[in-house]
């Protein structure tokens, strides 16, 4: 369960939490399940909607999307009380690629007292939602290094598998090993067919000149990897 919540001297926004954080559908029969808690002694209006996920050069993407049925659309959740959300699918699964879509939950700002003279901000969480194909699937990452025209790093991940992969972790330093571990911290998804791209910032520790060749390692779901990539223009 993860609780996500933003406060100030000037700013106000709900405090909850949910759980699951990930939805996983099979079949247009199943049906997923997420449960929100209010912590707040105020009731929080919710909105709920399905978006297509996707992922590219330029980042990632959100479209609205009715391949999933999100009921109830919009709720309210009492003071210290909580809210069911069923996420059910629309379509047939793919035959052989899994299928990814956000789940949006964006907190309706009330109005505020008279007395308030800050900012009602809303609050908003992304939840990923994927439905497993027909078939067996299984992810498969081939990594690039590229330097753009204005000097900058990237490594890029591209999954050319049928099934998502998740990187856990991920470190990148120069070949054969005069610089500096640069650590990309957080969790990634890769979808299937797509690509995440990480622009290094390098400090002074890392001559950019040093970075021809490139070692890179980390952790996903299914074990470590490494290896090793020379750099190419972009």
């Amino acid at each position: 369960m993860a609780a996500f919540g933003l406060s100030s001297a000037q700013a106000v926004a709900g405090t909850f939490s949910i759980s699951p954080v990930r939805v996983d559908l099979a079949t247009p029969s199943s049906t997923g399940v997420v449960t929100l808690r209010n912590q707040e002694d105020q009731p929080v209006v919710v909105q709920a909607e399905a978006h297509l996920w996707q992922q590219g050069p330029d980042g990632e993407s959100l479209t609205p999307s009715r391949d999933v049925l999100v009921t109830p659309a919009v709720f309210t959740i009492p003071p210290q009380g909580s809210q069911v959300v069923r996420v059910a699918l629309r379509r047939a699964p793919d035959p052989q690629f899994e299928l990814s879509y956000r789940l949006i939950l964006t907190e309706v700002p009330q109005q505020g007292s008279p007395q308030f003279n800050g900012l009602n901000m809303a609050l908003q969480i992304s939840l990923p939602v994927f439905v497993a194909a027909q078939a067996r699937t299984a992810p498969k990452l081939e990594w690039r290094a590229s330097r753009a025209t204005d000097g900058a790093i990237a490594i890029t991940a591209g999954n050319t598998g049928t099934e998502h992969a998740r990187v856990l972790d991920l470190k990148v330093a120069p070949q054969p090993g005069r610089g500096d571990w640069i650590h990309q911290q957080g969790a990634y998804y890769v979808l299937p067919g797509q690509t995440k791209r990480w622009t290094l910032e390098l400090d002074k520790n890392n001559d950019s000149a040093q970075w021809q060749k490139l070692r890179v390692k980390g952790t996903t779901e299914d074990g470590d990897f490494s290896t090793e990539l020379v750099l190419a223009q972009e």
